[in-house]
């Protein structure tokens, strides 16, 4: 392991050990700070001997990342005039699945760091629960809100995410919506009740997706 990544994961751990909060800012999920994201995770739930929360709330954490990724690409589309009506959910949806790659992905997020247009990964661990946030600086409509928070709900009845799917097909839902259904779905499956896991909006700058899990 190279010094400064020692040097990193002491600082990371003495940070987990002290209940500090822990924040990563990322532009495109990059390998390297999966790895720091994976790190910090693994330690806390390690020092509440929670670690076999690890595997679905790091799924969780990646989904919610790779959201507000996708929603910072879809502003760049837009600006760039490659998406000419963001109310064409299905030509969003079809311009989006054409940068998922990694090469356009690094791409975006090289112009998305020049528009400022960060993700932020929270990590607190307050009152026997650890509170993980994904915050992204563009915020939403209250009509994409009313959709989100339909979306919850609707998918906190089922048990598995192609359950979901089979019965409520949605082609806007595969490339918008879909990781949302699948946090909840994920939490389920780990007796976290879906209410524990929140997305708000300022409406103005900011989207927040919460997530509270006790360690108790």
């Amino acid at each position: 392991m190279p010094p400064e990544t020692k040097n990193i994961h002491s600082d990371l751990n003495e940070a987990v050990r002290k209940n500090s909060e822990i924040a990563f800012i990322t532009y495109s999920l990059l390998e390297d700070t999966e790895e720091k994201i994976k790190f910090v995770l693994a330690k806390i739930l390690e020092k509440h001997q929670q670690e076999e929360l690890f595997t679905p709330l790091y799924s969780c954490i990646k989904e919610l990342i790779a959201n507000s990724t996708k929603a910072n690409a879809k502003k760049i589309l837009i600006d760039e005039g490659k998406i000419p009506n963001p109310e064409d959910l299905l030509d969003v949806v079809e311009k989006l699945r054409s940068i998922l790659n990694e090469e356009a992905l690094l791409e975006y997020g090289i112009k998305a760091k020049e528009r400022k247009l960060s993700t932020r990964t929270y990590f607190r661990v307050e009152g026997g629960n650890l509170i993980i946030s994904v915050v992204n600086n563009l915020a939403l409509s209250e009509k994409e809100l009313a959709r989100i928070h339909e979306r919850i709900e609707k998918s906190s009845q089922y048990d598995s995410i192609a359950e979901f799917y089979i019965e409520n097909p949605d082609p806007i839902a595969e490339g918008m919506g879909l990781g949302l259904s699948m946090v909840v779905v994920l939490l389920k499956s780990i007796n976290i009740d879906y209410r524990n896991f929140e997305v708000r909006s300022d409406f103005s700058t900011k989207t927040y997706a919460t997530m509270k899990v006790p360690l108790a």
